[in-house]
């Protein structure tokens, strides 16, 4: 799987395949900004599970996008995003996502004060709550400066 976010000032894209993720915290608020590609996630979109039914789901870690395919084309799902002042984005493998939920997520990001203990943080909270995976965590903090002119 491939998380990608680059940022020239004021803008972000992320591209992606796969499971892991990137979110967007903006005045408190976390965005998913990526979408699984995975079966249980297909599922889900289709009807054919609820979402509390994702949680425990056999299918849940297969892929249904892959960087590796071999000369097949590949599903890279890009979006762009406008940054503003005080925006965090947070990229990380579903070691982290499986293990911590969203809000906690959040309010770790939130309560951090430098993006350095912020992703120290989130680990320690995935290896807290059992750890079955790698976990990674990538966080940057934005300070947008309008511009004048």
């Amino acid at each position: 799987t491939m998380t990608l976010a680059v940022n020239f000032r004021a803008d972000l894209l992320v591209a992606h395949v796969g499971d892991s993720r990137a979110y967007l915290l903006r005045q408190g608020h976390l965005e998913r900004l990526t979408r699984d590609q995975t079966m249980v996630q297909s599922l889900l979109e289709k009807g054919a599970i609820s979402p509390e039914e994702m949680v425990g789901h056999p299918m849940r870690h297969v892929l249904t996008g892959v960087l590796g395919t071999k000369g097949k084309p590949i599903d890279v799902e890009l979006r762009f995003i406008g940054l503003e002042d005080g925006d965090q984005v947070l990229v990380c493998s579903d070691g982290l996502t499986e293990m911590v939920a969203e809000s906690a997520i959040a309010d770790a990001l939130v309560a951090a004060p430098t993006a350095e203990a912020a992703c120290r943080r989130l680990v320690e909270l995935a290896n807290s709550h059992g750890g079955k995976d790698n976990v990674t965590a990538v966080v940057s903090r934005y300070q947008i400066t309008p511009l004048v002119g």
